[in-house]
């Protein structure tokens, strides 16, 4: 396979075709990576510049998508987390415990008076 690397002249390059597809795969991103779209047009401060090329291209400006509260996701389902299992009604949040500090440990409690240890 031969094909054009240059960028401001014409430079050729001949591969074998397995070693031409071995180098297009690692250019495809893994299955569930992060690719990252904040440069160039996609960027935020770029927006107008960005509806201009897709007006001047012929395709539609990029619509905003409606905010999603994490409750529309059970509107329609049975296991909605703010619904009691057993009557159904919606939960109520009655207080909020704020975190200790505590690190978690395994095993007993530290023993709070040492003393009653040694008299037994």
């Amino acid at each position: 396979m031969t094909f054009n690397i240059g960028r401001k002249k014409r430079e050729l390059m001949t591969l074998g075709i397995d070693e031409f597809i071995d180098r297009l795969l690692k250019h495809v991103p893994k299955p569930k990576a992060v690719l990252v779209r904040s440069y160039g047009l996609y960027s935020q401060n770029k927006k107008d510049e960005l509806e201009k090329c897709r007006a001047f291209c012929g395709q539609q400006p990029i619509e905003e998508p409606d905010a999603l509260e994490w409750q529309d996701c059970f509107k329609d389902s049975n296991d909605h987390p703010e619904l009691c299992p057993v009557c159904g009604k919606r939960l109520v949040m009655a207080t909020i415990h704020k975190p200790t500090g505590m690190i978690p440990h395994q095993g007993a409690p530290p023993l709070l008076m040492p003393y009653l240890k040694e008299a037994a």
